[in-house]
């Protein structure tokens, strides 16, 4: 293994380059840096000096590197990254669906460190420790997102170990008990009675209002009813993508979720006039409407997602169905629905009235 610090003859001078020679394999980089032997504007013998010493240090800093890699030696311009500018250079490279949650999770992280000088070499397991603990905590976070926001933010951490920034994973051994995550649902789902009631119910906003429970009986989740225009129904069908995954939605409406939408308008035009509105303040008319209704449950998109689920398995769906329908790859994920309409039907089983024998 070695570096060496090369020169290369170009038009008005040379140019320098490393000459890196690691497991058998040779390869160059080059620096950048070049001294102007020729014309007007050539370097004096100071700038000559500067700029070969500057070289020299690239050429040590670069054996350094090779050095190190595979011990837990980081060198010190890698201990210096700002975790701010990591995540931005991070989030601006990826592409993949879960970016809006990667993106959450990476600004969830700075309210907790609340310092944007924070290093990424400083991320110890003791803070992603304290940062599990403050999702679960945070109030703004339900259901599965504070354990998916922890499992995204591994991505940038292993990105991060795969730069030498880090030596070792800061999440190893750490065990994230999400008590909303598993196969059983909590109690956020909507049965056709309550979902009557709210169709009676008066709502502060009745564009919020149809959009709800246009979802309870499509799937949908707030970012695609959000989006959903007139061109993406066709002949009593719904096209679209989930927002979250990429997954293909092609669902035949039934005559509920038709008479919500009601008669077709411009194929351009969103069927619900709901792009203005804040998730907060959805989630504000969602709890006021259901106060209203006197329905004591936490009524948001979500539960919306959860009661179609429920709703299909009740009328006799199947688990590979639901899953289809929900958009899910797996029917791994639509199995905590199935457990949880089979819990409903134990209870009813349970309640049934004594004989009085």
């Amino acid at each position: 293994m070695s570096v060496n610090l090369r020169q290369k003859q170009i038009k008005n001078g040379k140019s320098f380059y490393l000459d890196i020679y690691q497991d058998g394999k040779r390869s160059y980089k080059f620096l950048n840096i070049s001294i102007k032997t020729k014309g007007a504007n050539k370097d004096s013998l100071t700038q000559r000096k500067e700029k070969k010493k500057l070289a020299e240090e690239k050429a040590a800093q670069e054996q350094i590197n090779l050095i190190s890699k595979g011990s837990s030696y980081i060198p010190a311009h890698l201990r210096k990254v700002k975790f701010n500018d990591f995540a931005e250079t991070f989030l601006k490279k990826y592409s993949k669906a879960d970016i809006k949650v990667i993106l959450g999770s990476v600004t969830k992280f700075k309210d907790f460190i609340k310092d944007p000088n924070y290093k990424v070499s400083d991320i110890s397991p003791d803070t992603m420790e304290n940062y599990k603990n403050y999702l679960l905590s945070c109030k703004s976070l339900s259901g599965e997102t504070p354990h998916n926001y922890f499992s995204r933010f591994k991505k940038i951490l292993r990105d991060a170990k795969n730069k030498g920034i880090i030596s070792e994973m800061p999440t190893e051994g750490i065990i994230f008990k999400n008590p909303n995550k598993g196969e059983n649902l909590k109690k956020e789902v909507l049965d056709i009675d309550e979902l009557r009631l709210l169709a009676r119910t008066h709502c502060g906003n009745e564009e919020v209002k149809k959009a709800f429970l246009f979802c309870c009986y499509t799937g949908l989740g707030l970012a695609e009813v959000a989006d959903l225009k007139w061109k993406n129904i066709k002949k009593d069908r719904l096209f679209t993508f989930r927002k979250k995954t990429g997954s293909a939605i092609n669902n035949q409406l039934n005559s509920a979720a038709s008479k919500i939408i009601g008669a077709p308008g411009q194929k351009d035009s969103y069927i619900f006039k709901i792009q203005g509105i804040s998730q907060t303040a959805v989630n504000k008319n969602l709890k006021y409407w259901s106060n209203r209704a006197d329905i004591d449950k936490k009524i948001t998109f979500y539960c919306a997602r959860h009661s179609f689920a429920c709703l299909l398995l009740i009328n006799g769906a199947n688990l590979k169905s639901v899953a289809d329908a929900m958009g899910h790859a797996s029917t791994k994920t639509t199995l905590k629905y199935l457990n949880h309409v089979e819990r409903l039907k134990d209870e009813a089983i349970k309640n049934l009235p004594d004989l009085n024998l």
